[in-house]
């Protein structure tokens, strides 16, 4: 895969915004894989090992903190970036301390989002601590 492309995650359970995410990191270069829900993304990260993950907070299941909790330690070299409509400071906040790279709240400015995930996906990884 070219430099600045990678495999995304998109963990979303309301179909449109699933759609509109999956269909905008496609026409940026990126393969992309779908989650509708918490579990089936984390069972989808661990199988599938995506460079980046689009993670909703209000997901069934398990919801996007839980699913923060149990990947972040175990996926190093995984981005993870929070797209809420959740306003609140201190979700954002619980959110970057378990581990975010980033909280990006709906309605999505897509072209702020594809420039933070190109610039992550150029940075060198990361070891881990």
């Amino acid at each position: 895969m070219a430099p600045g492309r990678g495999l995304v995650l998109v963990a979303e359970d309301d179909a449109g915004m699933r759609t509109l995410l999956t269909r905008f990191m496609s026409a940026q270069g990126h393969e992309v894989i779908e989650a509708v829900d918490g579990q089936a993304a984390i069972a989808l990260a661990r199988e599938k090992a995506p460079d980046i993950i689009l993670l909703d907070l209000g997901m069934p299941v398990k919801n996007g903190l839980e699913v923060l909790k149990e990947l972040v330690p175990s996926m190093p070299g995984t981005v993870f970036i929070v797209v809420s409509g959740n306003g609140d400071e201190k979700v954002a906040r619980s959110c970057l301390d378990l581990g975010a790279f980033d909280y990006v709240a709906k309605p999505v400015d897509l072209e702020a989002l594809a420039n933070t995930v190109k610039a992550r996906l150029l940075a060198p990884k990361q070891p881990p601590l």
